[in-house]
């Protein structure tokens, strides 16, 4: 592969346009991977930060699913226990009962999604 404005052999790729570079050419950017010029490393550090704020976000949400799972997983398990004392109906208690075992179950599921995105 030649370097696009010297017609020399390549040595490296810029990580964000992806022209072919050569040793004239090449220069790290702060993240130390190799861009053509100082428009695609402001680009790349610009798209860099980007992905790390939806990666934190993503965190938050995982983090917020897990709690409203456990917290719907809680009302639903009061719910059986109520509806199992004063509405003895066999339906509303397995269904409520259900619920919070699926409720419970997402929260466990969801909390651990969080921990693996936890750096």
């Amino acid at each position: 592969m030649k370097c696009q404005a010297h017609q020399t052999e390549a040595i490296a790729v810029c990580a964000y346009c992806g022209r072919a570079l050569c040793a004239d050419c090449a220069k790290p950017s702060v993240t130390q991977r190799m861009v053509c010029s100082d428009h695609c490393a402001a680009s790349l550090t610009s798209d860099d930060r980007a992905m790390e704020l939806v990666l934190q976000k993503s965190l938050q949400s995982a983090r917020a699913s897990a709690f409203y799972s456990y917290l719907c997983g809680g009302l639903s398990a009061a719910a059986a226990v109520g509806a199992y004392f004063c509405l003895p109906s066999p339906f509303l208690i397995y269904f409520t009962a259900g619920c919070s075992v699926v409720f419970i179950a997402s929260g466990i599921w969801f909390g651990r999604i969080a921990k693996k995105q936890n750096p």
